[in-house]
């Protein structure tokens, strides 16, 4: 009896995994409207697992739906993507504080040394579609390693979820991730760096939220 009451909670969370694997690979677009029989047949779950599954996507802004009309796939507007980034901001401008308490000396090198080799790769003609690979990579691993710092797990979770929202907002034809924009985010990051290797958590802090900014305007085309 245990086991077939657990079943359904196991299935969704299968069509949970799948739907965002879909979404970020760019199989479902977003912005689309689909069926829900669609949905299950692209994910290959049940409609019964699809939707438990949705109930969570839809809590987490992923998918809204229709009554009658199907599935809305989220299309991130300029709204929510400043609410998506003011939320970062408060996140981050605290977890960069907590990390100047705990970071070492070589960690910060390290950090340096990999942030200074995508600027050297883009420098040097890298393929774009590398370079974006690799510097999404180091983006994505200097925030998480902030988030992490924190030791906080309603922080670490509330930031997950923000990232995530993020990389929705990336998924969008309006955000445009070129050469320079990935130079100029890899020097934003080293003046945090900067200031964490200077013991300037004010400073560090500072440069955090000035490079936020930017990379909200940058999302939003500006």
């Amino acid at each position: 009896m245990a086991q077939a009451a657990e079943a359904p909670t196991k299935l969704s969370q299968i069509a949970y995994q799948r739907f965002k694997e879909a979404l970020f690979s760019r199989q479902i677009p977003i912005g689309a409207t689909v069926s829900q029989g669609e949905l299950a047949e692209l994910l290959q779950v049940q409609t019964g697992a699809l939707r438990e599954a949705m109930q969570l996507l839809e809590k987490e802004g992923f998918l809204t739906v229709l009554p009658r009309s199907g599935i809305r796939i989220v299309k991130p507007d300029m709204s929510h993507l400043k609410d998506c980034f003011q939320m970062r901001r408060a996140l981050e401008g605290e977890a960069v504080r907590r990390f100047a308490e705990r970071v070492t000396m070589g960690e910060l090198a390290d950090w340096r040394a990999r942030h200074e080799r995508i600027i050297d790769l883009a420098h040097g003609g890298t393929v774009e579609s590398a370079l974006i690979e690799r510097s999404t990579e180091v983006d994505q691993a200097f925030h998480t390693a902030l988030s992490e710092s924190t030791r906080n797990p309603l922080m670490i979770s509330a930031h997950v979820h923000m990232m995530e929202q993020i990389g929705v907002i990336r998924l969008d034809n309006m955000y445009m991730l070129s050469s320079l924009a990935i130079i100029q985010t890899m020097q934003e990051h080293l003046a945090v760096l900067a200031a964490l290797e200077a013991h300037d958590a004010d400073g560090a802090a500072a440069a955090m939220d000035a490079h936020l900014a930017r990379a909200m305007h940058r999302a939003m085309g500006l």
